[in-house]
């Protein structure tokens, strides 16, 4: 009778765990990596053993019904208000059902709220994008555009409205080109063109510089360019939570020049005889 219950208990795991893993196993995947050594702000720190199976309770649910897991959800017993409490720490997800993890959700210490996400967008097997959330609000994205496992783009927000996109146009890590955004516009941009790592010319928006003709759009310089950035060397891109002078500020009056005159006086009406 003993045997009997055994062979049907590893009867019920196999059929829940998947005939080719055992529970807490999860298919392979490729993390995506920060540019290490450039000029992007650090990511937010994250526990990644959130998704490991040691001292987790393991849930799998088997969507296609091929006695092959595509979902694992982790749970982790811990102490909250003096009560043991099971909380989900992680869940990983395979989308098209190939194998192969395509999304991974890491959660906070209560298990109510996602601090991470990382997601396979082509589903190749290889993470392209990684979503950082503070107190269930989107703050970070990390985005793999040419497929080569390191982050090139990344976008900012704040009270989850995008601020910020910074790019790494010529894929060596660095940062060189800044988007900074104004009320969900595009409003003007920073360029890296010495490769420094730091802001040397700035450009208004194009919207910008039709709305306000003439007026705060930045001087073209001799070839159709943006006029070069004012001495005093490049200019260091600001957080998120700063900005550059504001689209309306004046430039700086050039060395030498003359103020403008003030305007003549109005001349007194004409007393009545």
């Amino acid at each position: 009778m003993l045997m009997s219950k055994i062979r049907m208990s590893l009867v019920v795991s196999a059929a829940l765990c998947g005939t080719t893993m055992g529970c807490g196993s999860t298919p392979k995947h490729a993390e995506m990596v920060s540019a290490a050594g450039g000029n992007a702000q650090a990511a937010p720190l994250v526990d990644r053993d959130k998704c490991n199976d040691k001292d987790k309770h393991v849930v799998t649910a088997d969507i296609n019904q091929d006695k092959k897991p595509d979902v694992w959800k982790f749970f982790k017993t811990v102490d909250i208000g003096g009560q043991k409490t099971e909380v989900m720490t992680c869940k990983e997800t395979d989308l098209n059902l190939d194998g192969k993890i395509d999304m991974v959700n890491y959660y906070d210490d209560t298990g109510s709220q996602i601090v991470l996400e990382e997601i396979d967008g082509d589903l190749d097997g290889k993470f392209d994008m990684t979503v950082y959330y503070d107190k269930g609000k989107r703050v970070r994205d990390e985005i793999d555009t040419n497929f080569d496992q390191r982050a090139d783009v990344w976008k900012y927000y704040e009270d989850g409205k995008l601020v910020r996109i910074e790019f790494d146009k010529n894929t060596d890590g660095k940062i060189d080109e800044w988007d900074y955004y104004e009320g969900g516009k595009l409003d003007r941009i920073g360029y890296d063109t010495s490769g420094s790592g730091r802001v040397d010319r700035w450009d208004r928006a194009p919207e910008q510089e039709e709305e306000a003709p003439g007026g705060n759009a930045a001087p073209a310089a001799p070839g159709g360019g943006a006029a070069p950035a004012p001495a005093g060397g490049p200019t260091t891109p600001p957080p998120a939570s700063t900005t550059p002078p504001p689209a309306g500020a004046a430039a700086p009056a050039a060395a030498g020049a003359k103020p403008a005159a003030a305007p003549a006086p109005a001349p007194a009406p004409a007393k009545k005889k």
